[in-house]
């Protein structure tokens, strides 16, 4: 036990097993999965990854159970035996660490396209109509089928054939989903279950359906081998939309517990767009918001709770632990942000964790690449092939890293590691470059937070950081490095306009701290950075408009970060001026010009400028003569975000000295 967090870190017994601490990693599914269904080396190394990391329970998702449940094209195919030899080598990885193995068995339903499930409508509680837009090219809209009884009963020994596949393959548990607006989840929510017979109506009713599958995967895995259900502890929807109601909720724990081992709580129906931001926590939305609906399914049975929902801080998943609210905590994009959470936080480095930034690149680049990346760790994608790079440099070399942002100190941290004598010089007086604004902003938070955990990432290496001084290429010759890795970052674009030496214009990075009079606000550039200013202002109390040239705004964004950022920008009111110039900064605002030719004036008492960055290349390149081996990164190269800049530094440090 940890002295630290001795309730997160004691075991807990889920039926016959035990886990040997209460971080879990919770079930997620990977875009490239093989063609036949069956996982590859690369998503078998990324699942082992976090086992490694000291959680003690890794669950595969997306283990689809039938051929009609199938809702997207790259699942994990459980309804026949040649998903076995992939699974069975997971399990093992998963194993070797000291981790249990767990997957989801899971059917679409209602939201499965007809494009992967033989052109059929797709299958449900009952006949409803759906928009389904889940890995398809435009939004499908059909009308389901209502499962007849003997296609339920069919249905339920699909359930437990793949339940029985998977403790073939060695897993030690299956979490039957119940959640987020699936199959199970649709037969327990009145917004979905319409039926007038034995699976309709009563709670008692509704919650047949799933009695039926795990009575079925009981007697097929028989007694020792471990069930959970994942399920929401109230939809997300309003008693006028028919949604299930926490109290529901409860009584459906309370009716299945007699057959399961342990439960998952979340919410969502994820069909609707806006209620997805339930399940996949924004940046917006509070940590641990969906902690409250474990709490509450908790007082009403008595076999482990598990809960989930934007948990990346140690501190506050041990107290959620030691109050009662939850036996256990899930981490989903935190496990991928930092695979090490747990063993980090349990030996003491703590302050080394980079915490999740809610940023969605992960899932945005599962839809639009079919892979996964993170912002915060370069090496999501790339488990397996980095098994075998050599943990450190053959020959070590002295490297002088140039500038403190991001890309500088993920290069300094990494050639650190490997063996490298690597100083760090930064101009300023702190590190974090272009992070630094996220001080002031309360939403970028775990932003801000991402500043620390490198800087004390930065002392454990070994690397040395000398602030306060800048580069020049006769200082770099005089240290003769055997390497430069360039990372001197960007400045912002000050655009030829007249007015623009007005004392009411600043610019964007300025923008954050709102140390200025008046309450009319216009932000010039609608891309991520300049949205982000509107969007603190406005939750400042300011009266703010984006004026964008370009017909759209947030098109530098990944599609779900922009999409949440749109809504949450029509929830403060921001206005915003698409396929508009700014021709002028006027006594009184700003001149703009619409695409139609017409000129106004907006008025403003302070004008932010957002229109871009451009790179520092000149400075770096004055630097490529001062060693054998020059590399530059980051924004100095192109401007670009955190994902990029992290990336670069990483490569850089790892395949290029």
């Amino acid at each position: 036990m940890n002295d630290r967090y001795p309730n997160l870190s004691s075991p807990i017994k889920i039926g016959s097993l035990t886990l040997r601490n209460r971080i879990v990693a919770a079930p997620q599914s990977q875009g490239d999965v093989e063609n036949d269904g069956t996982l590859s080396l690369h998503n078998i190394a990324y699942f082992a990854r976090k086992a490694k990391g000291g959680m003690s329970l890794v669950t595969v998702g997306d283990g689809i159970v039938d051929p009609s449940g199938q809702n997207h094209p790259k699942q994990v195919l459980l309804y026949t035996d040649a998903c076995l030899p992939s699974l069975t080598r997971c399990a093992e990885e998963i194993h070797k660490y000291g981790a249990l193995a767990s997957i989801e068995l899971s059917h679409g339903g209602i939201v499965c396209d007809p494009a992967f499930i033989g052109g059929q409508r797709p299958y449900g509680p009952s006949e409803v109509p759906v928009t389904i837009g889940f890995q398809t090219a435009n939004p499908v809209q059909v009308m389901s089928q209502e499962m007849s009884v003997e296609f339920m009963d069919r249905l339920a020994n699909s359930y437990a054939a793949a339940a029985m596949r998977v403790k073939r393959a060695g897993f030690d548990m299956a979490m039957l989903h119940a959640a987020h607006g699936w199959l199970i989840g649709q037969f327990f929510s009145p917004h979905t279950n319409k039926r007038t017979d034995e699976f309709g109506g009563s709670v008692e009713n509704r919650a047949r359906f799933a009695i039926m599958v795990l009575e079925r995967i009981r007697k097929a895995v028989g007694p020792r081998f471990a069930i959970e259900i994942r399920m929401n502890g109230a939809d997300g929807l309003s008693p006028e939309e028919g949604g299930l109601s926490v109290e529901d909720a409860c009584r459906i724990a309370e009716l299945l517990e007699p057959y399961v081992d342990s439960f998952h709580i979340s919410s969502c129906m994820h069909m609707y767009p806006k209620h997805q931001d339930i399940m996949q926590s924004p940046i917006f939305t509070e940590h641990g918001h969906l902690v409250h609906l474990a709490a509450e399914v908790k007082k009403h049975v008595s076999k482990p709770i598990c809960t989930v929902g934007g948990l990346s801080d140690i501190a506050m998943m041990e107290q959620i632990v030691a109050s009662g609210k939850a036996d256990i905590v899930a981490i989903g994009r935190q496990s991928l942000a930092d695979p090490d959470f747990a063993i980090k936080g349990f030996s003491g480095r703590e302050a080394q964790i980079r915490r999740c930034l809610r940023c969605a690149t992960c899932q945005s680049n599962r839809f639009t690449r079919g892979t996964a990346r993170c912002s915060l760790n370069p090496e999501i994608g790339r488990e397996y092939e980095l098994q075998f790079m050599p943990p450190r440099a053959e020959s070590p070399k002295k490297v002088m890293v140039v500038g403190g942002g991001p890309a500088g100190m993920e290069a300094a941290i990494i050639a650190a590691r490997r063996g490298h004598d690597v100083t760090l010089y930064e101009k300023g007086d702190r590190l974090g470059g272009a992070l630094s604004f996220a001080e002031h902003v309360d939403f970028k938070s775990d932003l801000y937070h991402l500043i620390g955990s490198m800087e004390a990432e930065l002392a454990a290496s070994g690397a040395k950081v000398v602030l306060n001084h800048e580069v020049t290429p006769e200082f770099a010759r005089a240290q003769q490095p055997d390497a430069i890795i360039s990372a001197l970052g960007a400045d912002c674009i000050n655009p030829s306009l007249p007015g623009i030496d007005d004392p009411k214009v600043m610019m964007a990075e300025d923008a954050h701290r709102c140390d200025f009079e008046g309450e009319h606000v216009v932000v010039i550039g609608g891309g991520l950075v300049g949205i982000e200013a509107a969007l603190h202002l406005a939750k400042r109390g300011k009266d703010v408009t984006i004026v964008e040239l370009l017909p759209d705004i947030a098109n530098d964004a990944n599609i779900r970060y922009g999409r949440t950022y749109r809504w949450e920008l029509e929830k403060e009111h921001v206005k915003v001026l698409a396929s508009t110039k700014c021709r002028a900064i006027t006594e009184a605002g700003i001149e703009v010009e619409s695409g139609d030719g017409i000129v106004v004036e907006v008025p403003a008492d302070a004008v932010v400028i957002a229109v871009g960055m451009r790179s520092r290349n000149g400075e770096s390149e004055a630097l490529r003569d001062c060693a054998e081996t020059f590399i530059p990164i980051g924004n100095c190269v192109a401007p670009s975000q955190v994902q990029q800049a992290i990336r670069a530094g990483y490569d850089a440090a790892t395949f290029q000295i």
